[in-house]
Formats: C-alpha cells, sequence, structure tokens
C-alpha cells in the first residue's frame, strides 16, 4: 500500500470518530437498527476520497464484514447492519443497500438498489389495518463473487458469480451464476 494511501486511510479513522460517537448516541435514543441508518446517512453526504476513507473505518466497525479496499460511493447507504462485503468491491454513488452478502470483486454501478429480500411487507390489509401494520419480513441478498449491477437496478434475489444484471433492471428470481440478465422483471439476455 502507497504512503498516500496509508496516510488517507490514517485520517480516515482519526475522522470517523465523531460518526461512530454519533452512531452511539443515536443507538441510545432511538435504538440500533434506526441509529445505524441515521448514521449511514450522515457519513453518505462526506464527499471526495476523504469520505471515502471515513467511510472504510466507520463501516469495518459497524458491519456484519468489510474486506479490504473497498470503495463506498458518495451518498450511498446502508440500511442493515448484517451486510457483509468482501474484498475489492465497489459501490458507485447513490446505491441502497440492506441484508446483503457481498462476494469479493463486486461491481455496483451508481443507483442500484439492493433490499434485503423480496417480501419485506405483507401484501394484505386485514379489517382495521392498512399494508403498514404488515409485519416486516427480511431476508438477507447474495451477490456473486466478480458479479456486476447495472446502473439502478433493484436487486431483490440473489446474483450468482460474474453474472451481469443490466442497467434499470429488476432482480425478482435468482440469477446463475455467468447469467446475464436485464428487464424488469429480470430475463435472460441472449
Amino acid at each position: 500500500m502507497g504512503l498516500i494511501k496509508q496516510l488517507g486511510h490514517a485520517a480516515g479513522s482519526v475522522l470517523s470518530v465523531r460518526y461512530h460517537i454519533g452512531h452511539m448516541l443515536d443507538r441510545a435514543v432511538v435504538g440500533p437498527d434506526r441509529g445505524f441508518i441515521l448514521a449511514s446517512e450522515r457519513i453518505a453526504k462526506r464527499s471526495g476520497q476523504l469520505g471515502v476513507y471515513i467511510r472504510q473505518a466507520f463501516y469495518r466497525r459497524t458491519l456484519a464484514g468489510v474486506g479490504e479496499d473497498v470503495h463506498f460511493g458518495f451518498m450511498s447507504l446502508f440500511s442493515k447492519r448484517q451486510a457483509a462485503l468482501g474484498n475489492r468491491v465497489y459501490i458507485g454513488r447513490f446505491c441502497t443497500v440492506g441484508w446483503a452478502e457481498i462476494g469479493d470483486d463486486v461491481m455496483l454501478a451508481d443507483g442500484v438498489q439492493i433490499l434485503s429480500g423480496r417480501h419485506q411487507h405483507g401484501s394484505e390489509a386485514h379489517e382495521g389495518e392498512t399494508l403498514k401494520d404488515n409485519e416486516q419480513s427480511f431476508s438477507r441478498v447474495t451477490i456473486g463473487e466478480g458479479a456486476w449491477l447495472g446502473a439502478n437496478s433493484v436487486i431483490m434475489a440473489d446474483v450468482g458469480q460474474g453474472a451481469i444484471v443490466a442497467a434499470g433492471a429488476v432482480v425478482v428470481k435468482p440469477v446463475p451464476d455467468g447469467g446475464k440478465v436485464g428487464g424488469v422483471p429480470a430475463k435472460p439476455l441472449g
């Protein structure tokens, strides 16, 4: 690792302390899940390479796992502390990641959304209730090593190793290793 990168990591670690303190205070006031989301929103606003280093330091302490050399793009958010990222993952700008396990060398273009499964909310409202009253159900979504997720794609199911998801695709069914999908809902591409 070069000297400039080492200095960037050191600066990111020092500057991330204020976000950790804010995160601890938020957790005490609104609980661990909402506190994590508030911290993720705050830290997403830091621009430039220094912002990437600060996010690296913060998420190494708060997510289930963060590999080496992960790029966290500007205004990208995490909604679940259970997310785990492999080595050399690239997360573009304006992405949202829920409960996901992301393998090594995965690339997320700008605007990708990885949801915490396909059935987060119930679909029936009983008498005197609204859809908001349904119990939420979350499940882990796995993104295989070397997969590429195109801009503004929405991922609700597993994506296999080396798979490619076209820009704007909505993945509701698992994508096999090496598969190429596109469309709404996503279907195999020739």
